[in-house]
């Protein structure tokens, strides 16, 4: 679409629970130890943001970055609202609001170990996500 990507995650690459993230091919490296200020001023100057509910997305919220944001293991009514929230609520989901699961130990407590491991994040297509974002450019008028 012709934007500029920058990855300003702490880590390039971090692998948690057997699932290894890493920065997205052809965006450009802004991770490291860059300070919360420092975040939050490229956050500020940054036409958009996307990413899955973190502090990262708070803080672009803080800044009023506009957040196209890609969730599915928490409800809707759980974060701030943005009009470009992206998830699959055909297949599990919410379990970070589910109070019968300790969500901090069980990264996917209902179907850890299984095929649908996860699918609350692996079902939500790229379309989906490019469509929040042609959305949020309209209406922005990017």
């Amino acid at each position: 679409m012709g934007y500029r990507v920058l990855c300003i995650d702490k880590h390039a690459q971090e692998t948690n629970d057997g699932q290894t993230i890493c920065k997205p091919g052809g965006a450009e490296d802004f991770t490291g130890n860059f300070s919360i200020m420092e975040r939050a001023n490229m956050l500020r100057h940054a036409e958009f943001f996307i990413g899955l509910s973190s502090g990262l997305a708070w803080l672009a919220y803080a800044v009023n970055c506009p957040v196209v944001m890609i969730c599915g293991f928490s409800q809707d009514w759980f974060e701030f609202h943005t009009p470009y929230r992206v998830a699959n609520r055909l297949v599990c989901n919410g379990c970070l609001n589910d109070i019968r699961v300790n969500f901090v130990w069980d990264v996917c407590p209902h179907h850890k170990g299984t095929s649908r491991e996860l699918e609350c994040q692996k079902k939500i297509s790229p379309r989906q996500v490019l469509n929040a974002i042609e959305r949020l450019i309209t209406d922005k008028n990017l």
